[in-house]
């Protein structure tokens, strides 16, 4: 129990980070890099999260066996905890997106600013672009679904 609570505390805390890179570093510094760097902590925040319900559901014993793989752990709690916890699978294409876009950034070769927005090349010359918009509206999605993990967790955690 214990682990899912750590796992929760520090996905918290990288939520709190993006958020605070977004609306108050951003804005003050209008640097684009920080695009990047409030999509990692996001993607990760979202990355901790799930595995916090996974773990809490192997506490109580809900799931016997879990992959170590990403997409094999998000596809268990597709299965699992989402209908159990009624959370809308509208996050599910958050979790995705973001984990997509850092798997890009993980592979490119190339990657710039350009007219306010991030631009990452693709292996098949197909180009992903980040904007402070988009950013803004993935930090909105992931405060809701934090307030749906958090609530599950309302009980047990210990800070």
């Amino acid at each position: 129990m214990q682990e899912a609570s750590n796992l929760l505390n520090e996905a918290n805390r990288l939520l709190r980070t993006a958020d605070h890179l977004a609306y108050v570093t951003y804005p003050l510094v209008k640097d684009n890099k920080l695009i990047m760097a409030i999509t990692e902590n996001l993607a990760e925040a979202m990355t901790k999260a799930v595995d916090a319900v996974l773990s809490y559901d192997i506490y109580y014993k809900r799931i016997m066996n879990v992959p170590s793989d990403f997409q094999s752990r998000l596809e268990v709690f597709k299965t699992s905890c989402m209908p159990r916890y009624r959370i809308n699978l509208n996050y599910l294409s958050l979790i995705r997106d973001l984990k997509n876009i850092q798997d890009i950034r993980k592979r490119t070769r190339m990657e710039f600013i350009r007219n306010d927005k991030y631009i990452l090349t693709q292996e098949n010359f197909k180009l992903r672009t980040l904007n402070y918009q988009g950013i803004k509206n993935y930090i909105t999605l992931s405060k809701s679904f934090f307030e749906k993990i958090n609530s599950i967790f309302k009980n047990v955690q210990t800070q």
